[in-house]
């Protein structure tokens, strides 16, 4: 089973602290997106991941082979589009992932198999035999996700795969990294600052904000966050932060946020809410990724 595990992973620019003390751990195939705004630390960590860079202090283990102490161990079970390369325009889409393929030590069949699926996968076929000094930006992103995914690795890092690209490439690598998701068979972990990207993809979404990690979808409290609208208006006279198992953030006169604690069911969450006096009409999870992202970017 693919595993990366990153613990008190900091790492400073001088004065700058790019990550700072952060965790995270991934034990089974999904897509995670670690959505945060420019800055934020999200190339930062991909590239500690990918030995790209040392951390000043914590460690990065993949399989649990630790990425400082044995980065070729390591990295032989992942496939990586870091920043966007550029590639000598002499060469071929094919001469391309063929010598990466080469690199990660495939044998002339096995080459053949990866770029037949790979031309497939990622609708090459019209040109992957030109000079990529004629392709365009959409095309050279697909030959570098070509070279990532070289060998079918187990754990996929993706630093934002849509950056640059028109309505229809963004499209196109969302929907191959949807049909990567669904296989169930590899990590795949994404940088993004699109919310609607992440939310597209993803199995799980971290919010990462001046090198710290602020929101995980997998965090209970997170996630237990109801919306509530009410027949009538709120009266003023009740006090609906009473119970420390619920605590109450209005939103407007006939709609409230109720959010729960202490692994409290949904239906004792309403039950005292409704013994405290509030009329029920509607109820629906609220997903606050946006809030906290927007308030992530605002301060």
């Amino acid at each position: 089973m693919p595993e990366i595990e990153i613990t008190d992973l900091t790492k400073n620019f001088g004065k700058i602290k790019a990550l700072s003390s952060f965790n995270l751990k991934i034990d089974k195939p999904e897509c995670v997106s670690i959505l945060g705004p420019n800055g934020a630390g999200k190339t930062t960590l991909l590239k500690a991941l990918t030995n790209i860079i040392k951390p000043s202090s914590g460690s990065v283990a993949i399989n649990g082979i630790t990425v400082s102490e044995n980065p070729m161990k390591a990295l032989q079970y992942v496939g990586s589009l870091v920043e966007q390369p550029e590639f000598y325009p002499y060469l071929t889409g094919r001469e391309i992932i063929e010598f990466a393929a080469r690199v990660k030590g495939a044998s002339k069949s096995r080459i053949k198999d990866e770029m037949e699926y790979l031309v497939e996968l990622l609708s090459m076929s019209d040109y992957i035999n030109r000079k990529t000094g004629t392709y365009s930006r959409g095309m050279k992103q697909r030959v570098c996700l070509g070279v990532a995914l070289v060998m079918k690795p187990e754990i996929l890092i993706l630093d934002e795969p849509t950056f640059g690209l028109d309505p229809r490439g963004m499209k196109e690598v969302r929907d191959l990294i949807n049909n990567l998701r669904l296989q169930k068979s590899s990590i795949i972990l994404m940088s993004t600052h699109l919310i609607s990207e992440a939310k597209e993809v993803s199995d799980r979404i971290i919010i990462v904000d001046r090198g710290r990690k602020i929101y995980d979808t997998t965090n209970e409290d997170n996630r237990n966050i109801l919306k509530i609208t009410l027949e009538e208006p709120i009266d003023k006279n009740l006090n609906l932060n009473a119970n420390e198992q619920v605590s109450i953030k209005i939103l407007g006169d006939q709609a409230i946020l109720a959010e729960m604690h202490g692994g409290i069911s949904h239906s004792t969450a309403l039950r005292l809410l409704v013994n405290a006096g509030l009329k029920i009409k509607w109820i629906e999870p609220y997903n606050d990724i946006e809030a906290k992202y927007l308030e992530s970017v605002s301060t």
